[in-house]
């Protein structure tokens, strides 16, 4: 149960966002969030595991219930030589689940763990998946998650000291760089950007039409600019896949297809079309987000007003103004 005294330290990450989004949602719309696209292999009050692709799965959470042991989602991508887990969720014992299911999946601990970028829902579980007995895992993470997570940071406190951990290596991916995982019959690319956060992760099996966003990526939740770049959150779009028959698991929410993932850039874009608006006829962020609505051409999205306010202040920052 999260009280109103962590409600707001965790305010800074995406948990309290997410749990607001749900409030302002009717039931119905809640229940139908996260939807299963794909076969489900494995279930937990806090998260199933979908199958979308040969030796591929989507931990797609399902927190609103009320169990937040995972929160965020992430998945597994194995291949002759080793598994790839993503993210590190907002508890070990969310770890642990995805470490386990890796086991009876494929054989084998996960080689690899990627953590896409430093909120706690992402982040704060991953010492989980060091726990177990034989050979620890590889991290990858990025310099800024590394600080803020691994070394405890205010943004997401870590619940367990991850570097006390025998990690195998960890393994930084510089900015705008990417990084190679050779798994025997597949590879993978993890590439560096940023636009949600200062640091994103984004894993890609491209031979298999596959990606993991991240927090770049939302379905039906409205997303959190808490500290968010939008210029650079909206060019990272033009480098995620476009192509027909991907499938694409985004940081919260269902698995996206291409009509899915253009309906949050037209989102995006929407967003930034009225901030520019309002920020050149010198209306305040109070009027702008008084008048603003989701497109009822974009279907349904959990949007509360604070979210949105916090979307057109993240907008008017990177236009060169705080007006309230």
């Amino acid at each position: 149960m999260t009280n109103r005294r962590s409600f707001l330290q965790l305010g800074t990450g995406c948990l309290a966002h997410l749990l607001l989004q749900a409030a302002c949602a009717p039931l119905g719309r809640r229940r139908a969030w996260t939807a299963a696209r794909g076969p489900v292999v494995a279930e937990a009050p806090f998260a199933r595991l979908e199958a979308i692709g040969p030796g591929a799965w989507a931990v797609i959470s399902t927190p609103l219930g009320g169990d937040r042991t995972t929160f965020a989602n992430g998945g597994l991508i194995a291949g002759r030589t080793g598994v790839v887990a993503i993210e590190g969720f907002y508890t070990a014992a969310g770890a642990r689940w995805l470490a386990g299911l890796a086991r009876q999946l494929t054989g084998r601990h996960p080689t690899h763990v990627v953590v896409t970028h430093y909120h706690i829902d992402h982040a704060s579980g991953v010492a989980g998946y060091a726990e177990a007995a034989g050979d620890a895992p590889r991290l990858l993470t990025t310099a800024p998650t590394q600080d803020a997570v691994l070394r405890g940071g205010p943004v997401a406190p870590p619940r367990e000291s991850a570097l006390l951990r025998p990690w195998a290596d960890v393994l930084t991916v510089a900015p705008r760089r990417a990084l190679t995982i050779d798994l025997g019959d597949r590879t993978l690319q993890v590439r560096s950007t940023h636009g949600h956060t200062a640091s994103d992760l984004i894993v890609e099996d491209q031979d298999a039409g596959l990606c993991f966003g991240g927090d770049l990526l939302w379905n039906g939740m409205f997303p959190n600019f808490v500290d968010a770049d939008p210029p650079a959150w909206r060019s990272a779009m033009d480098t995620l896949p476009s192509t027909a028959g991907s499938r694409v698991v985004p940081g919260h929410g269902p698995i996206m297809d291409m009509t899915a993932r253009a309906r949050f850039v037209t989102l995006l874009d929407t967003l930034e079309d009225a901030a520019r608006r309002a920020h050149a006829d010198g209306r305040s962020i109070d009027q702008l987000v008084a008048e603003w609505r989701v497109p009822e051409s974009l279907g349904d999205w959990m949007a509360s007003p604070a979210a949105v306010r916090r979307a057109f202040s993240a907008w008017y920052r990177a236009l060169g103004s705080s007006t309230a």
